[in-house]
């Protein structure tokens, strides 16, 4: 998908609605993300237009897997990025807030490096734990 951060967002909102309700409308979307009914409208006739998204019989907004991938990638990113901000002391709300404009600049070397860099941070914090474990009694 060209770069648009503004669908970007609203990629991750149908795929955080889809999974908190199950299904989505775009009703759901515009009181999820605080916008109008006709911007909700615009953002998916662009969607539907770039083939990442469709309507069925219902309503309901679906993913294409072109879309699903997008989505995914976007919230992945978002969660790690809003993740690590809290780890190294930043309040949820600003983590959050930061995380959604970074999530749209990083490239996906920089968030696998990331990814990787944090997972074994994780990796070798529980090892020492379990070592000084050993080392008590």
């Amino acid at each position: 998908m060209g770069k648009s951060s503004s669908l970007e967002d609203y990629l991750k909102s149908i795929l955080i609605l889809h999974n908190r309700n199950g299904s989505v409308r775009s009703i759901d979307i515009a009181e999820e993300m605080g916008v109008t009914k006709p911007s909700v409208s615009n953002a998916m006739k662009k969607l539907r237009e770039r083939e990442m998204i469709y309507f069925d019989d219902d309503g309901c907004v679906l993913f294409t897997d072109e879309g699903r991938k997008a989505a995914e990638s976007i919230y992945s990113k978002h969660s790690l990025l809003s993740k690590f901000l809290m780890n190294v002391g930043v309040n949820k709300d600003t983590a959050e807030r930061e995380a959604c404009l970074m999530e749209h600049a990083i490239s996906d070397e920089t968030y696998e490096c990331l990814d990787e860099y944090i997972n074994k941070q994780n990796k070798d914090a529980k090892a020492a734990k379990k070592g000084s474990r050993n080392h008590e009694i």
